[in-house]
């Protein structure tokens, strides 16, 4: 199971304070995916991606960390130890397991070549094409391709270039006159005429319903025919159950803890600490989805996006420092049941799960854990842990009733 962080977990769909402290995962996946809006689409990639620029000024804030504050005179713990939970976790049902296999099978589906018919809409063909200008009968960059699978009706090329293929067998070619939309990403091709030479090399389509057959295609050890496949899936369900129950369970408990207890004050390094993880992390993910897909938004306008589709009113400004406020209650409350209870982090479990991060997400990055120690805080590390021990020592010490 990948390793879960009670702490920072920032901004995806919406903005949500979990039960952390510091930082986000220790490997911020970038959303990455090959475009198929057209055969085009490639000529768009590689494209260097500038920052957008921001408003928002973190460079010249003074910050300070949890062990250079006095908590002992700035929270007063409420309950922490005995605290009651209810929570019930979610039983797999029957129709769980036929609604996981659905989904399976729809999105990898039995495929069986076809050869006594012609193209039809829902088939796959496997195609080799080449993209031409159709005034200069130039090969425009990125349409060219051989060998690939394109689902009919899929909508994934441009407007008449599937259509174009309905009809066609295998083994002949066929020359498409198409015309790119206006409004089409590429400058180059957008509202281009254009003639697209297509080989169809086979066709298949999916069997209707899942086989044996189906299943032995997996690959699995553990599953050769639809019923053990049924089974894998229910213990897939379960644990993802299980993991989401637990998941919820320590952030519930937390949250309690945190929501019992008093902050009398929160210095404003302290404060400035969290804001700039907050925007930090923002700002990451907003240059991670420029990378991916060429969107160019700043901070706030991604932040005041989030805060429509919610209903929150005010700046994207005031709306972070509302999220890093929130965070450093909670990691002023979890550090201070942490000192009552002398839960404590030595070096050599911080320097463990620095090697850890860099075994698994950045040995490509830098040559040597010592090169990648250089890049990270070690403070950010110990809250992080501290965190996760403070949170089992909740949960082990909680009444938890279902609901």
């Amino acid at each position: 199971m990948k390793k879960k962080y009670i702490l920072f977990a920032v901004f995806m769909a919406t903005v949500t304070v979990l039960s952390g402290c510091t930082r986000k995962t220790a490997q911020d996946e970038a959303a990455t995916s090959e475009s198929t809006e057209a055969p085009a689409e490639a000529a768009e990639s590689g494209t260097d991606v500038e920052e957008s620029s921001s408003s928002i000024d973190v460079s010249g804030l003074k910050t300070t960390t949890l062990m250079d504050v006095d908590l002992d005179k700035l929270v007063t713990l409420g309950e922490y130890k005995g605290i009651e939970v209810v929570l019930s976790k979610k039983e797999v049902t029957d129709e769980d397991v036929e609604n996981s296999l659905k989904s399976s099978y729809q999105s990898n589906p039995l495929m069986k070549e076809v050869t006594d018919r012609a193209i039809e809409n829902g088939d796959t063909a496997n195609i080799d094409f080449e993209g031409k200008y159709a005034d200069t009968k130039e090969a425009f960059d990125g349409g060219t391709s051989q060998g690939y699978d394109l689902k009919i009706g899929s909508g994934s090329f441009i407007p008449g270039f599937e259509d174009g293929l309905i009809g066609v067998s295998a083994g002949e070619t066929v020359d498409l006159n198409l015309t790119f939309p206006e409004n089409y990403g590429s400058a180059n091709l957008a509202g281009k005429d254009v003639i697209f030479t297509v080989k169809v090399n086979s066709i298949k389509t999916a069997e209707e319903e899942p086989t044996d057959e189906w299943v032995e295609s997996l690959g699995l050890e553990d599953a050769k025919t639809l019923d053990e496949y049924r089974a894998h899936l229910r213990e897939e369900l379960e644990q993802d159950a299980e993991d989401q129950y637990n998941e919820e369970l320590r952030n519930t408990a937390v949250s309690q803890v945190v929501d019992s207890a008093t902050v009398d004050n929160v210095p404003e390094e302290l404060y400035n600490r969290y804001f700039v993880m907050v925007y930090n992390s923002v700002s990451s993910y907003v240059q991670q989805m420029q990378m991916a897909y060429g969107t160019q938004v700043t901070v706030e306008q991604y932040v005041e996006n989030i805060m429509q589709s919610n209903g929150i009113s005010g700046t994207a400004e005031d709306y972070l420092s509302d999220v890093a406020n929130q965070q450093t209650k909670r990691c002023m409350v979890l550090q201070a049941v942490a000192n009552k209870e002398g839960i404590e982090i030595p070096q050599e479990t911080i320097d463990e799960h620095i090697q850890e991060d860099y075994d698994s997400y950045f040995y490509q990055s830098y040559d040597t854990v010592d090169a990648y120690k250089e890049t990270v805080i070690s403070e950010d590390y110990r809250e992080q842990i501290m965190a996760e021990k403070v949170a089992d020592f909740i949960v082990e010490n909680a009444t938890v009733k279902a609901e």
